[in-house]
């Protein structure tokens, strides 16, 4: 991908990512650090098992999109995420099996299923706000959470925490860092970056807002 050299566009960038990094300082409600052992290894397995439908679904929505982003540099990339989420799908199913889990009984909830369907309705946005949604807000947002899932299951299962850490984490960051060059590429305009900052917003509030029903459900031991 030519390397876009514009310390507009870069400063935007770090900027958008403080933000970011700013909303999810107070809104994080996936796992509860300070819950009983017995409780938080509940919500891990829990997010588990919702992260096998989250990566299906991630198939489907970058597979739609594909079509919809007419800059090669940035389409070119997409195909390698769609096949990490794919292989991210199956370590995770195949980890639950050992577990003694039944890694397709989970059930979305609405507000989870709601927010990959619009995910996928999205493929039609220009590519600068699919990709700040998705690849650099949402993919960021699950690099730092899988972080702390790793930080809290070395203890109550080091060989889910190590899957993770091995496994999954790396191809995050990289998917992370699609987000970030597509900005660096395309963010060239105070209205690109407007569209950027504005779709960033748009998606950490709906992700929030499933983030909140999902913990709703692992706390009643779903």
């Amino acid at each position: 991908m030519t390397r876009i050299r514009d310390s507009g566009a870069e400063r935007f960038v770090k900027e958008l990512a403080q933000e970011n990094e700013a909303f999810w300082a107070h809104h994080d409600a996936r796992l509860d650090p300070d819950a009983p052992r017995d409780v938080l290894l509940s919500q891990i397995r829990y997010r588990m098992r919702q992260g096998v439908y989250n990566e299906l679904r991630s198939v489907e929505l970058i597979a739609a999109w594909i079509p919809w982003v007419p800059e090669r540099e940035i389409r070119d990339l997409l195909p390698r995420q769609l096949e990490d989420e794919q292989r991210h799908y199956q370590l995770l199913r195949r980890r639950l099996k050992d577990l003694g889990e039944d890694p397709d009984a989970y059930e979305p909830l609405p507000e989870w299923e709601a927010l990959f369907d619009w995910l996928v309705a999205c493929r039609k946005r220009p590519t600068v706000e699919k990709l700040a949604m998705f690849q650099f807000a949402g993919e960021t947002q699950s690099c730092e959470g899988f972080e702390t899932l790793i930080r809290l299951a070395a203890d109550l299962d080091p060989e889910t925490a190590e899957l993770y850490r091995t496994q999954i984490l790396p191809d995050e960051y990289r998917h992370a860092a699609i987000g970030r060059q597509a900005l660096l590429l395309l963010a060239e305009s105070p209205e690109r970056q407007r569209q950027a900052r504005e779709a960033c917003r748009e998606m950490n509030l709906k992700v929030f807002q499933a983030y909140q029903a999902h913990r709703a459900r692992a706390d009643r031991g779903s």
